[in-house]
C-alpha cells in the first residue's frame, strides 16, 4: 500500500503544480485536473488506513493496486500532455503559418488529453464503487498506529554488535598467523545473515593481524563480478595507476602487476562473499606463494568454493548464536545504551520472540530493530505474528525480514525498496540517496523543514530498525556512507517487484520484463545489450546506470536514452564515460535528477535550460574546466549543482565550473549546492539572494575582481553548513563565518595570519588549508578548537620552520594530514596532546628531521602513513631497529612508501 500512497501522493503533487501554472493547460481541462485532484485526496486517506489491513486481505491488496494503477495512468497522461506542449511552443512562435500550425496541433493535443482524463475518471468511479462491492468501504474502524516512537531518541550504534563469537576470533587470529609458512586459503562458512563478514572484518582490523602482515586489502566479490573489475580494485589498493595505464593491460598483465607487487611481502587478502570456484580461479594466480606465511581468506556460503580453494585447509564453518548469546544480541539491539536490559514484563515474549530467530545474527538484529520502536503492548502481537507466518512454509529468515518491512511506516517502505537500485555490496553514500528520494517523489513535506532533512531522518530511522548499515561518519559525525546486507537488499528488490515499482536488468536482458517498469536500474554489464532492444518503454520514469566497467555509448546508444526515454525524471550514468551531453537532453523535461559521474565534458549544451523541473545536477569530469550556459538561469527548481573531479585525480586536479554571461541565479531560490564554481558576472545582483545556500565551493579570480562583492554578501548565507574558497590571496580581515551550522571549511590561497579562536565557526569540525604561506605556527590557535576532529595542512600552508601541540591541545582530532609544508623542520608534542587521534599522515615534507617524541603517548593511533620522505627520514623508522621506533611501535597500521606505490587501506563495509 505505502507505494500506491506514494504514487497518489506524488501524482496530487503535480496536479497542484500544473493548476498553480494554469497557463500550461488550455480552458476544457482545468475542471477535470480539478476533478481527479479532489477524487485522489480522498483515495489518500483512505489508503493509509489500508496499510495495516491490505496483507491479510485480498480484497483491499486488489482495490489498492487498482489505485494505483489508475494513478499512474493519470501520471502519464499528465506528463505526456506537458511534454507535447512544451516541444510545440519550443517550436511553434516562429512566423505566421507555423503558429497556425502550433495552434491546430495543440487543440488535437488538448482534444486527446480531455478523451484520456475522461476515460481515466470513468475508471475512478468503478473504482469508488468497488470499495461497496468488496465490502471494504469501513475499513478504517479499528485501525490503529503499529510503530509508536516510544524510545525515538535512541542513539545510532556505529558498529554491528559483535556478540558470541569471541573464541570463533581467537581461533582465526591463529589460524592467519601461525601454522605452517605455504600460502594457505582461511576460509569462514555460512549462510547468509549468520555473521561472516561482521567477524571477518573484526579480524582484518584485529590490533596483531595489523601488525603481522606487511600488505593487507579487502576485496567485495558477490555473485555478479567482472575479473577486470576485481582485479583492478586490487591493484587500487595498492598503487596508484593512471585510468590509461590499467587500459593498456589485459587480464594477463593485471594479474602479474599485483603478484609482482606481493612478492617478498607478507600479505592478507580478503576476499568477501566469493560464490563460486570460477571466481577464485580468476584471481588465484595473483597471489604468490613466497612460503613466508601469506594468507588468502573467504567468506563464502558454499562450502566446495573453500575447498576447492585450498583441499589441505579445512573451512571454518560459522555456528549458530546460542540461547544467552542470542539473547545478548537481542537486548542490545532493542534496548540500545541501556544497561538494564529488557524489563521483567516484556522478557517472556522477547525470549520466545528470540527462539524463532533460531541463533541466526541477522534475523536477531532485524527484529530488536523492530522492537526498539515498539511499544510493550504491541510485542505479543509482533510475536503471534511470526508464529503465524510460519505456517505458510516460507523460509525462515525471510518471514523475518518480510515482517519487519511489513512494520515500516508508509512513508518508510517506498525508501527501503528504492534501496534494490544500487549493485550487491554497493557502499552508497547518504547525500545521493537522499536527493534520489527527493527527485523520485518519495518524501513528503514537514512543516518548515528541507525535504533533504526530511530524508535524513528517514534514513536515521531505517539505521536504527537495522534494516540498513552505517558505514562511514562525516567529519561532523553525520551519516556519510551506507550499505544493505545482501539478504535484505534481495528483500527490497522482491517487494518492488512484486510492486511493479523497480526493475533490475543484468547482463540477460528480457524485453517484455521491462515494458511495463517505472524504474530500471541496469547492473553489471547489461546496457549495451538493454539499449540495443527495439522495444520501448514510455512508461519509465527512472533509468540508474551503474555497471561494473566503464561504458562509452555510441552515438545510437545516446539516443535510445536521451530519446526513448520522454517521460524520465532520474536519470544515472554512473561510471558511464559520457563524451559530451546532446542537446537532445533538453527535451527530457520532466527530468528531475542527473549524474554524470564518469564524463569527460567539456560544457553543458545551452538546452539544458529546458530542464526546468531539474533538482540536483552531478557532473563528475576528468576536464579541469566545464563551461555553463547562461541558461541555467531557468532552472528554477534546481537544488543541487556540484561539479567534482574523478576520485582518482582528485587530489591533483580539481575542476571548475565557469558561468557564462550574466545569468540571474537569484531566480533559483532553492538551491543549497552550489560547488565548485568561478567568480564572474553572474554574482552581481544575486549572491546575496543565495540564502538557502548549505553547500558552497567557489574561485576567486587572480586580480580578485569579484572578492568584494563575496566578502559582502558571504556573511548573509546563514543556513551555510560547508564552504570551500579559492584566491590568490585572502585579505587579514577576511569573514570567516561564524554561523552555528558551519561544519567544513576549505581555504585555498594566502592568508596574512590566522584570526583568532573565536572568530572561527564554534562547531568547525573540518578545516583545510591550501597555499596559506603562514609564517607563524597556525596549531598554537588550531589547537584550541574543541570541536575540529580533521585537520589538513597541505600545500606550502606554513613557512615556519617549527610547529608544536602543547598538552590537551586538539581534544577531538580525529584525522591530521601535513603535505608538502617543505620548510617545516620540527614539531614537538607534548604528551597529553591529540588524545583522539586516529590517523596520522605524512607526505612530502622533505625537510622535515624525524617524528615528534610525544606520539608514543597518543595510544588511540590507529594508523600512520608516511609518504614522499627523504630516505633519512624513513630509516628512523624502521622495526626494532630505527631511532624513532620507539615512537610508533604502538601503532597497529605503518605505511612508509613513496607515491609510486602508495598503498590504500579498504575497510570493509559493516555488516551483519
Amino acid at each position: 500500500m505505502a507505494i500506491a500512497e506514494s504514487v497518489v501522493e506524488l501524482l496530487l503533487q503535480k496536479l497542484v503544480d500544473q493548476l498553480i501554472q494554469e497557463a500550461i493547460f488550455l480552458r476544457g481541462v482545468r475542471d477535470q485536473v480539478e476533478w481527479l485532484e479532489a477524487e485522489f485526496r480522498r483515495m489518500r486517506c483512505f489508503l493509509k488506513d489500508a496499510d495495516s489491513k491490505q496483507e491479510g486481505d485480498g480484497r483491499v491488496k486488489n482495490w489498492v493496486q487498482d489505485v494505483k494503477d489508475v494513478a499512474y495512468d493519470a501520471e502519464d497522461v499528465i506528463d505526456t500532455f506537458v511534454f507535447k506542449i512544451a516541444n510545440l511552443r519550443r517550436r511553434g512562435f516562429v512566423g505566421r503559418i507555423r503558429r497556425y500550425a502550433f495552434i491546430f496541433n495543440e487543440l488535437i493535443t488538448l482534444h486527446k488529453v480531455g478523451s484520456q482524463i475522461e476515460r481515466i475518471k470513468n475508471k475512478i468511479r468503478t473504482i469508488s464503487e468497488s470499495r461497496s462491492t468488496y465490502g471494504i468501504e469501513n475499513i478504517s474502524q479499528g485501525a490503529g498506529s503499529s510503530s509508536q516512537d516510544w524510545r525515538l531518541t535512541s542513539p545510532l550504534a556505529q558498529e554491528p554488535d559483535f556478540v558470541g563469537f569471541e573464541k570463533d576470533l581467537e581461533t582465526l587470529v591463529a589460524q592467519l598467523m601461525e601454522g605452517k609458512p605455504r600460502h594457505c586459503v582461511i576460509s569462514v562458512v555460512g549462510m547468509g545473515g549468520l555473521g561472516k563478514t561482521t567477524l571477518t572484518k573484526k579480524i582484518y582490523n584485529n590490533t596483531r593481524v595489523e601488525k603481522h602482515f606487511h600488505s593487507r586489502a579487502w576485496i567485495s566479490i558477490s555473485q555478479e563480478y567482472a575479473v577486470r573489475d576485481l582485479l583492478q580494485n586490487i591493484i587500487n589498493c595498492y598503487m596508484v595507476l593512471s585510468e590509461e595505464e590499467l587500459k593498456k593491460m589485459n587480464i594477463f598483465q593485471l594479474r602479474h602487476k599485483i603478484s609482482e607487487y606481493l612478492q617478498e611481502k607478507r600479505y592478507l587478502i580478503v576476499l568477501d562473499d566469493i560464490w563460486t570456484n570460477e571466481a577464485w580461479d580468476d584471481l588465484k594466480d595473483a597471489f604468490p606463494d613466497m612460503n613466508n606465511g601469506s594468507r588468502v581468506m573467504f567468506t563464502t556460503r558454499n562450502k566446495d568454493v573453500a575447498l576447492h580453494a585450498d583441499a589441505q585447509s579445512l573451512p571454518y564453518e560459522l555456528r549458530f548464536l546460542e540461547t544467552d548469546e542470542s539473547w545478548e544480541l537481542f537486548c542490545k539491539k532493542t534496548f540500545p545504551g541501556q544497561d538494564i536490559g529488557c524489563p521483567q514484563e516484556l522478557e517472556k515474549s522477547g525470549r520466545e520472540i528470540v527462539e524463532k530467530c533460531h541463533g541466526l545474527p541477522l534475523a536477531i538484529v532485524v527484529i530488536g530493530g523492530l522492537l526498539s520502536r515498539k511499544e510493550p503492548r504491541e510485542w505479543e502481537n509482533v510475536r503471534k505474528s511470526i508464529s503465524w507466518q510460519f505456517v505458510k512454509g516460507q523460509p525462515q529468515i525471510s518471514r523475518i525480514l518480510s515482517l519487519s518491512y511489513r512494520d515500516l511506516p508508509y512513508h518508510l517502505k517506498p525508501c527501503f525498496l528504492y534501496l534494490g537500485v544500487f549493485p550487491e555490496d554497493y557502499k552508497f553514500r547518504a547525500k545521493k540517496l537522499i536527493q534520489l528520494w527527493v527527485a523520485e517523489g518519495l518524501l513528503q513535506r514537514r512543516g518548515d523543514e528541507t525535504l533533504e532533512e526530511v530524508g535524513e531522518d528517514c534514513l536515521k530511522e531505517l539505521i536504527q530498525r537495522s534494516m540498513i548499515q552505517l558505514a562511514n561518519r562525516s567529519s561532523s559525525g553525520g551519516i556519510k556512507s551506507c550499505c544493505i546486507h545482501d539478504l535484505l537488499r534481495d528483500l527490497s528488490i522482491s517487494e518492488a517487484k512484486e510492486e511493479k515499482f523497480l526493475q533490475i536488468q543484468h547482463e540477460n536482458v528480457d524485453a517484455l520484463s521491462t515494458s511495463m517498469a517505472r524504474r530500471l536500474a541496469i547492473h553489471h554489464n547489461a546496457l549495451s545489450e538493454y539499449t540495443s532492444l527495439k522495444s520501448s518503454t514510455p512508461c519509465l520514469r527512472s533509468v540508474l546506470i551503474y555497471t561494473q566497467v566503464v561504458d562509452r555509448l555510441e552515438r545510437k546508444q545516446e539516443m535510445f536514452l536521451y530519446r526513448g526515454f520522454k517521460l524520465l525524471r532520474v536519470l544515472d550514468l554512473n561510471k558511464v564515460a559520457i563524451q559530451k551531453l546532446p542537446n537532445e537532453i533538453g527535451a527530457l523535461i520532466h527530468l528531475r535528477y542527473l549524474g554524470c559521474t564518469r564524463s569527460r565534458l567539456e560544457r553543458l549544451p545551452s538546452s539544458i535550460g529546458n530542464l526546468q523541473n531539474l533538482q540536483t545536477l552531478i557532473v563528475t569530469t576528468y576536464n579541469k574546466i566545464l563551461n555553463i550556459p547562461s541558461q541555467i538561469e531557468k532552472m528554477q527548481q534546481l537544488r543541487h549543482f556540484q561539479l567534482k573531479s574523478p576520485s582518482e585525480v582528485g587530489a591533483y586536479q580539481e575542476v571548475i565550473g565557469v558561468i557564462e554571461g550574466h545569468p540571474r541565479l537569484d531566480r533559483i531560490s532553492n538551491l543549497q549546492t552550489l560547488s565548485c564554481v568561478k567568480a564572474g558576472e553572474w554574482m552581481h545582483g544575486c549572491l546575496g539572494k543565495l540564502t538557502n545556500l548549505r553547500k558552497l565551493g567557489i574561485c576567486l579570480d587572480n586580480e580578485g575582481a569579484y572578492a568584494e562583492v563575496f566578502y559582502e554578501f558571504i556573511v548573509k548565507f546563514y543556513c551555510l553548513q560547508s564552504l570551500r574558497v579559492e584566491g590568490k590571496q585572502f585579505p587579514s580581515n577576511f569573514p570567516f563565518p561564524r554561523f552555528p551550522m558551519l561544519s567544513k571549511l576549505r581555504l585555498k590561497g594566502k592568508l596574512e595570519k590566522l584570526p583568532e579562536f573565536t572568530e572561527f565557526p564554534k562547531n568547525l569540525t573540518k578545516l583545510t588549508l591550501l597555499f596559506s604561506e603562514l609564517k607563524q605556527d597556525p596549531l598554537a590557535t588550531l589547537e584550541t578548537l574543541k570541536n575540529l576532529r580533521v585537520l589538513k595542512l597541505r600545500d606550502s600552508s606554513f613557512f615556519g620552520v617549527e610547529m608544536a601541540c602543547t598538552a590537551q591541545g586538539f581534544p577531538r582530532l580525529e584525522s591530521f594530514q601535513l603535505r608538502r609544508l617543505h620548510e617545516l623542520e620540527k614539531w614537538r608534542v607534548e604528551e597529553g596532546a591529540m588524545p583522539s587521534l586516529l590517523h596520522l599522515h605524512i607526505n612530502g615534507c622533505l625537510n622535515l628531521e624525524k617524528l615528534p617524541e610525544g606520539l608514543q603517548h597518543i595510544t588511540t593511533l590507529k594508523k600512520l602513513e608516511v609518504w614522499n620522505m627523504p630516505d633519512e627520514f624513513k630509516e628512523r623508522l624502521q622495526q626494532d631497529r630505527g631511532e624513532d621506533w620507539h615512537k610508533i611501535h604502538h601503532i597497529p597500521f605503518i605505511n612508509i612508501r613513496d607515491t609510486e606505490t602508495t598503498f590504500k587501506a579498504l575497510a570493509p563495509p559493516v555488516l551483519v
